[in-house]
């Protein structure tokens, strides 16, 4: 499996139902910003008519401040809409990513793909010998295949530490005095992928 390929499993297939969830978010944006064109219209209207004593730059001044709030008004419901598709897309994608990693998701090899991550790792690095921590379930399949992940990264030296550690899956590398590391885990790509939706959601939203 190419690393595009992997990536797509371990992290870009889990929110599969981003168009549709951003379908959601351009339906909810056109619809707050209508609502906030006719709140702002009828406040004006109104304000019109009770401001009509108002003289010179007090009219003015009257005249900006309601504007100016319904114009807020309708950024901060924008902002609120913004949070609620990309937690509901986070959310759905935090848990197939658990799936995954508990062997849940059909057609997605998650085993191999640690020898991947380690591999991956191994390219950043460049170093000759690697100390790898995993969670406890990763912790056995990588001790039963030392051999196999060492043959991927050209004979190097991999060694596999005993303590677990508290992650959902994927590993983290490191070289063995400590002054490299790389955490490839399946939290960190998926915050990866997050920081990208939150550009695409605020680019539907008109927010950037």
């Amino acid at each position: 499996m190419s690393q595009e390929k992997m990536d797509n499993a371990l992290i870009d297939k889990t929110i599969d139902m981003r168009g549709r969830i951003l379908g959601e978010a351009e339906k909810k944006a056109t619809w707050i910003l209508t609502k906030a064109e006719e709140e702002k219209k009828r406040i004006m209207e109104q304000t019109h008519k009770s401001i009509e004593g108002v003289i010179g730059s007090e009219l003015r001044a009257v005249h900006d401040r309601i504007f100016g709030r319904a114009q807020l008004e309708g950024r901060r419901q924008l902002l609120e809409a913004r949070m609620e598709v990309l937690n509901r897309v986070y959310d759905e994608a935090h848990e197939q990513i658990k799936a995954m990693a508990a062997g849940k998701r059909r057609g997605v090899d998650y085993s191999g793909s640690l020898i991947k991550l380690i591999a991956e790792a191994d390219q950043a690095m460049g170093d000759d010998m690697y100390l790898v921590s995993a969670n406890a379930k990763d912790l056995t399949y990588l001790k039963k295949n030392v051999g196999d992940i060492s043959e991927a990264i050209g004979g190097k030296k991999i060694t596999i530490k005993e303590t677990p550690v508290d992650i959902i899956g994927g590993i983290i590398v490191s070289n063995p005095d400590g002054t490299k590391s790389m955490e490839n885990t399946l939290e960190r790509r998926l915050g990866v992928v997050n920081d990208r939706l939150q550009t695409e959601i605020a680019k539907k939203l008109g927010m950037i």
